[in-house]
């Protein structure tokens, strides 16, 4: 079973967020090039991830390999490796 993921960008902020199913209460631990892993205060398991100024820097990123060693759920990690455009409105 694939997850659904719930994407939203705040253009105005340049601020993209990715959660699992629908966003829900998490913890959120400091990652690599301005990621934010939002994890379930429970399970401790990543449930998504907000990424600071996605525009500006995270698309530009040459390499993102190392999204495969940072534990997400593949559906993220495939997302963010897309690097999809944000249109704005």
């Amino acid at each position: 079973m694939v997850a659904q993921l719930t994407v939203e960008y705040d253009d105005a902020s340049d601020v993209l967020y990715l959660s699992i199913g629908t966003p829900r209460e998490a913890f959120t631990e400091e990652g690599p090039e301005g990621l934010l892993i939002r994890k379930d205060p429970q399970t401790k398991e990543p449930i998504g991830v907000t990424v600071v100024a996605y525009d500006r820097h995270f698309r530009k990123l040459k390499d993102v390999s190392w999204l495969e060693e940072t534990n997400l759920p593949h559906s993220l990690v495939k997302y963010l490796e897309e690097r999809p455009y944000m249109f704005r409105f």
